[in-house]
């Protein structure tokens, strides 16, 4: 008869603490809303002046309401119309095309919302009043906007949109991928066919001057590499420009951008062979002007890894302004191709000048990151599908940029750029199911972010400083610029975003030097925890866990100053004795060592015994993970 004790754990390889989530978090103040698989959202939308979401799904919107505490939720029919579902079944009665109206795009429209849906193959959009009813004519008939030229037919086609001062500009992928002024005030205007090639948008953003005249629109995709070889990426990264006053140009580009430029992005440095070429989203940040304005976009590989990479919007538009174009031989006209003028400039464009930029449209400059390598890589089995920016005062007033990052499943990365480095301060699990993030918008002003899946929705809080309120170390440790340790109400808690506010009086150390004398005057370190009692027989098996409260800390179990290597798992540095390691008794300690500070994280008293051992003990660790060590009885 041999006692065997043994442990259940989850079992994962460890990787490189800069490439992993300090923290693994579930959120405890996250709202959320279900949808059934068949309706899943399409298009997400939130407007920051009712704290709305709006989402379009199968011949649906949801109107979801966000309180403090719950979420109220309406449903909107918008079914296609009843000629538009007749023609698509008659000319595909195999039923391989949806016929539905799958709602695509949402856009703010002055006071409206535009709601624009694939309606059975003839894409159409409609005008929804206050978040309740659609616009109607005289005669009580919803007021409709053709949808040709703002969304694709097909839902496997992407779309990018964005509205700037009236008008809408699409962006759509696909065999006959283009850019238009699509919808608004102005002129509609749209990309030659030659200029794009299969392009698949991932998004948008608008660079404002001093100057309204000079305002630029960027967009972002990925071009198929046509000729990619086998070891070659299959995708390059593009980024493309729009004057905002472009009127197209006489008599070469009367219905065209007489504007528009693009160039290659790549993630990583030109010298070396490690790049990312997949763009899988974008966000420019633009709180400080476009000087200021950083582009932050995350890439991945055919090999299976993630990069986030930054550049300097005002380094791009230079680049734009000042680079040759691709493929040119003559020399540049003057005036130079690309460049915003006044609108009323447009239709008096040399004729070479419209010939040139028709012909050449593409910068001979590839544009590499501003470190010329990523900030990190991700290589942990998971895929970065989205990213979003905040701008975040600390304690001291100091400015540091926040990343969230969705995952293919379905988590979110919290990431802190401070100086030199940047942290993955926690990954947060908020949902379910392990599906990929489809979108993330953030409301910097109430300090929320939204997120969604196909089938979830969810609001998660910025500065979630409850997570870290055990102590003051576990508060400092964080590295969360959104968190600062009060001593007097002794609480990790939210550092106020007002300059020049109380924050100071808040502990906090973000940067990577040694913390120890942060807490020191606060508070003394951790009382060790009760010796937990294990007997057991000399010829059983026992593994000891010690949970990790960091992925980040230094492991060490030690007993009578001697030092024992643990099995490392995504939860627990667990002492596994066996024949490399002769089962002892005594006192084993684990104990943690992050940035100066070290804690003893559990201890266990193991004795010796000769009998039969028959028992089931539950040891439940601090970070709430619960261990069950089993003692079976072979008979």
């Amino acid at each position: 008869m041999r006692p065997l004790l043994f442990c259940l754990f989850w079992v994962a390889g460890l990787v490189s603490p800069q490439k992993i989530p300090r923290l693994k978090l579930i959120p405890k103040d996250a709202l959320g809303s279900t949808f059934p698989e068949a309706e899943s959202p399409k298009a997400v939308y939130y407007d920051a002046d009712t704290t709305q979401v709006l989402i379009g799904g199968r011949g649906v919107l949801w109107v979801l309401d966000f309180t403090d505490s719950e979420i109220t939720r309406r449903n909107i029919t918008l079914n296609a119309e009843d000629k538009a579902v007749k023609d698509c079944k008659r000319k595909n009665p195999s039923r391989e095309v949806n016929c539905d109206n799958l709602i695509r795009v949402i856009e703010k429209w002055d006071k409206k919302a535009l709601v624009c849906g694939t309606n059975a193959g003839v894409p159409k959009c409609w005008f929804l009043i206050n978040t309740t009813t659609w616009e109607k004519n005289k005669e009580g008939l919803n007021i409709t906007l053709s949808g040709e030229n703002i969304i694709p037919k097909s839902l496997s086609e992407n779309v990018v949109t964005i509205a700037v001062e009236g008008n809408l500009y699409s962006a759509l992928s696909g065999n006959k991928s283009s850019i238009q002024r699509s919808y608004g005030n102005k002129k509609g205007i749209k990309t030659e066919d030659s200029w794009l090639d299969n392009a698949e948008f991932v998004g948008a953003a608008v660079l404002t001057e001093r100057n309204p005249n000079l305002d630029e629109i960027f967009f972002f995709y990925n071009e198929v590499n046509q000729t990619a070889g086998l070891d070659e990426e299959p995708y390059r990264a593009q980024l493309a420009r729009v004057c905002k006053v472009d009127m197209g140009g006489k008599p070469i580009l009367v219905d065209s951008w007489s504007t528009f430029l693009k160039a290659r992005l790549v993630c990583g440095h030109p010298h070396e062979p490690l790049r990312f070429h997949h763009l899988r989203d974008a966000f420019v940040f633009t709180k400080d002007g476009k000087e200021k304005a950083i582009l932050y976009g995350v890439f991945s590989s055919t090999w299976g890894a993630s990069a986030v990479c930054s550049y300097s919007m005002g380094r791009i538009s230079s680049l734009f302004k000042t680079s040759n174009f691709k493929g040119a031989t003559s020399s540049i006209p003057n005036p130079r191709p690309g460049t915003c003028v006044s609108p009323d400039s447009y239709h008096v464009l040399p004729k070479h000048t419209l010939t040139f930029i028709k012909d050449h449209p593409e910068l001979d400059t590839v544009i590499y990151p501003d470190e010329e390598h990523p900030l990190y890589i991700l290589r942990n089995n998971d895929t970065y599908t989205h990213v979003v920016v905040d701008r975040v005062r600390d304690a001291s007033n100091e400015s540091h940029d926040v990343l969230f990052l969705g995952t293919e499943k379905g988590k979110i990365h919290k990431v802190l750029r401070s100086k030199d480095q940047t942290v993955i301060i926690a990954e947060i699990s908020p949902f379910k199911e392990q599906e990929s993030i489809s979108s993330m918008i953030l409301d910097a002003a109430r300090g929320y972010l939204y997120v969604s899946t196909k089938a979830e929705v969810t609001r998660l809080p910025l500065s979630d400083c409850d997570q870290y309120s055990e102590n003051c170390w576990r508060c400092v440790l964080a590295r969360d610029p959104y968190c600062g340790w009060e001593v007097d109400a002794r609480r990790c808690s939210a550092v106020s975003q007002i300059k020049n506010s109380t924050a100071s009086r808040l502990l906090q150390n973000l940067d990577a030097s040694n913390t120890t004398y942060v807490c020191d005057a606060a508070e003394e370190k951790l009382v060790q925890e009760a010796l937990k009692k294990v007997s057991v027989d000399p010829t059983s098996y026992i593994y000891l866990p010690c949970p990790l409260r960091s992925h980040h800390a230094i492991y060490t179990w030690v007993k009578d100053d001697k030092t024992y290597p643990c099995s490392m798992d995504e939860q627990s540095c667990t002492l596994r004795f066996g024949e490399s390691t002769p089962m002892d008794q005594g006192v084993f300690r684990c104990t943690a060592k992050e940035e100066g500070y070290q804690e003893e994280i559990t201890a266990f008293k193991v004795t010796l015994n000769g009998g039969r051992v028959s028992e089931i003990s539950l040891v439940v660790v601090a970070t709430g993970i619960v261990f069950l060590t089993i003692t079976i009885l072979l008979l």
